[in-house]
Order: structure tokens, then C-alpha cells, then sequence
């Protein structure tokens, strides 16, 4: 199990450095990256905790999406394909590779504190470079973040980011 995690922290590394440097990503990376994250989440939950969690992670990044495309077609008062102007295709399977490894609650929090940390990054690149182009490698810096955080779980064993315990565990201690 060890080969294969290393292997998708790889195919995450091939897709950040492919991003970066062209903004563009081989799309055989992604089911690739998918099969291989949710072998492992198989391995460690079994197939219905597996399917279940990456049900609910796709619903949730599914609604995202249909928000993110009804808020430009009213916006534009037409239908809008955002992967044309907004939201590269790369980006979008990323995205859904990701979700069938993390739980629903990881993946949340993935989510927003990678959209959260790509801001950041475009707006200090922006200051320092002053690029012309807006086109922001949202799938590459993504993948670097997944490879923190899963060189994180090779550290702190306790932090299983396919299952919400520990964090809920983390969240209620923080609490008290």
C-alpha cells in the first residue's frame, strides 16, 4: 500500500509540475490518480465506507459546480460553459480524483482551504510578477497541497484523511 501511495504522491507531483509549467495537464493522470486513491481508501474503509464517502464528496463538489454554473449564466444572462473562461477541465478532475480518497468533512476542508491558499498565491504573484495572465494553475497548486497533506499522514500516522475521526476528534478538542 505504501508503493501505491507513493506512486499517487508522483502522479500529483507529475500534475503540479505539468501545471506550472504549461498550464495544461495529460488527462490519462487523472483516472489514474483516482483509481489508485480510492484503492487505497478501499484497502483501509472497505467498499461501502469507500463508495459512500466518495458519494458525498462528489455531491458536494457536483452542487459547487452547478452553483458556479448558474451564478456566470445568470451573470451573463445566457447558458455558460465555465471551463471555457473560468474553470480549466484539468482543474475540475483534479478535483473529483481528490474526492475519491478524502472524507466528506477532509474534503470539504480541502476544498475551500486550497481555494483559500491559491488566492493567496495568485495575488502575491500578481504583486511581485505583474503577469498579464490571469490563467491561474489551480490544479498543480491543488496537487502540491494534496502532497503536503498526505506526507502529513506519512508523519502523523493519526491523521487519516480518507475517514472524518480524527478530525472530529482534533475539532473536539479544540473545543473544550
Amino acid at each position: 500500500m505504501l508503493a501505491i501511495e507513493l506512486l499517487m504522491m508522483i502522479c500529483l507531483a507529475y500534475i503540479f509540475y505539468q501545471d506550472m509549467k504549461y498550464r495544461a495537464v495529460y488527462w490519462i493522470l487523472f483516472p489514474v490518480l483516482a483509481l489508485g486513491l480510492f484503492s487505497i481508501k478501499y484497502w483501509k474503509m472497505g467498499w461501502i465506507g469507500a463508495l459512500t464517502d466518495t458519494g458525498y464528496a462528489l455531491a458536494f463538489f457536483s452542487l459547487q459546480l452547478f452553483l458556479l454554473w448558474l451564478y456566470f449564466s445568470v451573470k451573463k444572462r445566457r447558458l455558460t460553459d465555465i471551463t471555457v473562461d473560468y474553470l480549466g477541465l484539468g482543474d475540475i478532475l483534479l478535483l473529483v480524483s481528490i474526492a475519491f480518497y478524502l472524507s466528506p468533512l477532509n474534503y470539504i476542508l480541502f476544498y475551500t482551504g486550497s481555494l483559500i491558499l491559491v488566492l493567496i498565491y495568485a495575488c502575491i504573484i500578481q504583486q511581485i510578477e505583474s503577469v498579464q495572465d490571469k490563467h491561474i494553475p489551480l490544479a498543480g497548486l491543488q496537487a502540491a497541497f494534496m502532497i503536503i497533506l498526505l506526507f502529513c499522514g506519512f508523519i502523523f500516522p493519526q491523521m487519516k484523511l480518507y475517514e472524518d475521526l480524527w478530525l472530529q476528534a482534533v475539532l473536539a478538542h479544540l473545543y473544550i
